[in-house]
């Protein structure tokens, strides 16, 4: 663009691209020198060129600058604490996310600022509700590690907790629905249960053929028995009848007569009979060896059930290692997840929580709030001013420009036509000319024959 002098005493007008109307004759900026300050306002989106107009207003910016810096600080603090419980600890490369999501922060409050300025409220107004929506949805996702910060101690120990007790069930689970072959019924029809779908570990064990062939040793062992006491009682009665009658002790059964009488070897042959029909120390015989069997059965259970205990041990250790592995570190989801419930079963830590969160949310407010606040100021007067300004003057620019581009095509239109317009004469009189020498040659060639007439017509005569 061109400079343009005024005609009256006074600056001239400069117009720049970007940057719109500004005098030439502006105050030199005096804290050129002072980069610190310079770059808090440049946070705050401030145009050093019009602050230098009003120079008082330096302070107020250098400080809304600053608060530009603070939340994006404390932006970048919360995401480092965020990649640092995803990644299980610190790492080099989680600065570079760091840098990003703080420039990110940082350049976003500079618009919201530097959007919001001008000096009619209503307008200041209807910029600040949509501005400070997006820093509020903003602050919540810069809140929320903030807050699991804080509460970090309590929320790994329930997480802790929460994971012990799933091992713990998950331990009693595979071992409600994998009894010993040898549990009750009550215990096998309650691994059966549909509850016990995906716990079951298909375990096999010897232990269930020993135990049933050990207890249908000790059936036949309480059978002979009562077998071998039934025997013996009777064994014994009928022995005792026989020396009572032979001996003539009087009582029932018994004849009293002393002697060995006819009844006397009856009672005897019973007894002997009786013997021989129910051998009882053949029975006692089998009693020892079947308890010899049970010994050694005993045994071969207990050394079955040992090592289905081992088995089964391993192999449900084996699964609720598989869930520990699950684990692993505690990732954001499952901190964020703990921290509610803690929170549901706590009013007190509810009210903390939120508190905190809200607290972190009014910080990465603050920008927008401060500059709405702090009201309108002679530098956002003379901010609106310049932007009107360089709207008028861009205005009749187009304007200028299009009176100018109109001018000229229709100059270029008017030549067109011009040489349309000659260009039709010319070949008009390119037309006549050759027109009249046609004229002037058919003349000719009429003279030339009718001199020939006229000598063919003298010969003749």
């Amino acid at each position: 663009m061109s400079v343009v002098s005024s005609t009256r005493e006074g600056p001239d007008v400069l117009t720049q691209p970007g940057l719109g109307l500004l005098p030439t004759d502006r105050p030199v900026t005096e804290d050129r020198g002072h980069r610190a300050g310079r770059a808090l306002r440049w946070l705050a989106g401030v145009n050093e060129d019009l602050l230098a107009w009003v120079p008082g207003e330096r302070p107020k910016y250098t400080a809304l600058g600053g608060v530009v810096l603070g939340t994006a600080t404390i932006a970048a603090f919360s995401m480092s604490m965020a990649l640092t419980e995803v990644l299980d600890g610190f790492h080099v490369l989680i600065l570079l996310p760091v840098l990003i999501w703080g420039v990110f922060i940082a350049n976003l409050d500079r618009w919201l600022v530097s959007s919001s300025t001008g000096g009619r409220w209503g307008r200041r107004a209807g910029l600040l509700v949509p501005r400070l929506a997006l820093a509020f949805a903003f602050g919540v996702v810069i809140a929320e590690p903030l807050v699991l910060r804080v509460f970090e101690t309590a929320v790994e120990e329930h997480v802790h907790q929460e994971r012990a007790a799933e091992l713990t069930d998950v331990e009693s689970a595979f071992t409600r629905c994998n009894p010993a072959p040898t549990a009750d019924e009550s215990s096998r029809a309650a691994a059966r249960a549909p509850a016990c779908d995906g716990y079951r570990l298909g375990l096999r064990s010897s232990a269930g053929a020993v135990g049933e062939d050990l207890a249908g040793k000790r059936a036949t062992e309480q059978s002979l028995l009562a077998t071998i006491q039934t025997e013996s009682v009777e064994q014994a009665r009928r022995d005792t009848l026989a020396s009572n009658e032979c001996a003539g002790t009087p009582g029932p059964g018994t004849t009293g007569q002393l002697g060995r009488g006819p009844e006397c070897a009856t009672r005897e042959a019973e007894a002997a009979a009786y013997r021989e029909s129910h051998p009882v120390a053949e029975h006692e015989r089998q009693l020892r060896d079947l308890r010899t069997d049970i010994g050694g059965l005993e045994s071969q259970l207990n050394s079955a059930q040992q090592d289905y205990g081992t088995v089964r041990a391993d192999a449900i250790g084996a699964k609720v290692a598989e869930v520990r592995a699950r684990h692993g570190s505690i990732g954001l989801l499952e901190r964020f997840a703990a921290l509610d419930e803690l929170t549901s079963a706590n009013a007190f830590l509810t009210a903390a929580t939120w508190f905190i969160r809200l607290f972190f949310i009014a910080i990465d407010c603050l920008p927008v709030l401060v500059k709405f606040i702090s009201g309108t100021s002679r530098y956002d007067q003379l901010v609106e001013l310049h932007s009107l300004t360089a709207q008028k003057v861009y205005g009749q620019s187009i304007r200028t420009m299009e009176g100018a581009l109109i001018a000229d095509l229709n100059g270029r239109r008017h030549r067109t036509d011009n040489d349309a317009d000659m260009a039709r004469s010319r070949t008009d009189h390119d037309r006549r000319v050759h027109e009249a020498q046609l004229d002037v040659d058919l003349d000719q060639q009429i003279t030339v024959l009718a001199e020939r007439l006229r000598g063919r017509q003298g010969s003749y005569t």
